[in-house]
């Protein structure tokens, strides 16, 4: 039988954030010039880079390790927090995956004195780039961040991101892996290269990885998958069945994760299962993984 190739790669982009800003009192005032505050007069300080406020609080950290990194993990209701929130460069975050560049835009501005020297600052500015598909300003965002800090791993990973969609796979390989030496404790590089692994075959190199992501986080939802499709790559079900079953039915109906359970079950001989869990799909967002769901709705259907 030919195998399809069951995979689905995610790649992610890896979001600092940045320190919270405190609301400085405005009371006082006479109510004829109420409209001008002190700090009007003030030079703006600039916020020194902490390497620590690298991190999204409120990810869904049971399920997905990797959500307080990379702010596209995050569900839509969550979204909107950050984007509220007081935390500076997380709400320009916020505000560009909910594709509201303008109000991103706006606040980038009124950050830029304080924030012009902050590696995290112009790393977001590239995601924001990105996420209009402006892979230009990207780039030469993501390089503004790193001449501020040429050992920041969030923009090496960034530009892995966009090697990878550009076809420099090397280029990528080598970004993930420089990243992920850079900053030990930051999970999304490896991630990536895991994904890049199982992407050309090299399952036992993205087992070792994927492998290590688990022991931080055993309910991982996208290292179980990819770790079931490093065994289904290899056309053994038996291996790859079990990872499947630590899922919820929820997680079970994600398209990159149903369709791949679907022709696991269907290769281990439960024709009937295999339909079911196919039926459940949600395929609002296939994108370009139509192709593939339609392989192996026909693969079902034999």
């Amino acid at each position: 039988m030919k195998r399809l190739f069951p995979i689905i790669t995610i790649l992610l982009l890896l979001t600092s954030c940045g320190s919270t800003d405190k609301k400085e009192s405005n009371s006082g005032q006479n109510q004829e010039f109420s409209w001008i505050e002190n700090n009007d007069f003030q030079t703006e300080k600039a916020i020194k880079y902490e390497e620590e406020s690298d991190l999204f609080f409120g990810g869904d950290s049971d399920y997905d390790s990797l959500s307080t990194e990379s702010i596209a993990r995050m569900p839509d209701f969550k979204l909107e927090a950050v984007a509220t929130s007081t935390d500076s460069i997380g709400k320009i975050a916020g505000l560009c995956y909910q594709r509201k560049f303008s109000e991103a835009s706006q606040v980038m501005d009124a950050l830029f004195k304080k924030y012009k020297k902050h590696p995290g600052y112009w790393n977001q500015v590239g995601t924001c780039f990105f996420l209009q598909g402006n892979m230009r300003g990207a780039l030469l965002y993501y390089n503004k961040s790193l001449g501020f800090n040429k050992n920041y791993a969030p923009p090496i990973n960034n530009l892995g991101v966009i090697y990878q969609r550009e076809g420099r796979e090397q280029k990528a390989l080598l970004a993930f892996k420089r990243a992920s030496e850079l900053n030990s404790f930051s999970l999304t590089p490896i991630f990536n290269l895991s994904q890049m692994y199982l992407k050309y075959g090299f399952t036992q190199k993205a087992r070792a990885l994927l492998s290590a992501l688990l022991k931080k986080n055993s309910k991982d939802v996208d290292v179980i998958n990819s770790l079931a499709v490093s065994y289904l790559m290899e056309s053994d079900a038996n291996k790859a069945l079990p990872y499947y079953e630590k899922l919820s039915r929820d997680k079970l109906s994600r398209y990159d994760i149903g369709i791949n359970y679907a022709y696991t079950l269907k290769l281990a001989g439960k024709a009937s299962d295999a339909k079911s869990v196919f039926n459940r799909i949600n395929t609002a967002k296939l994108g370009d993984s139509s192709d593939y769901y339609q392989k192996v709705k026909k693969y079902l259907e034999k």
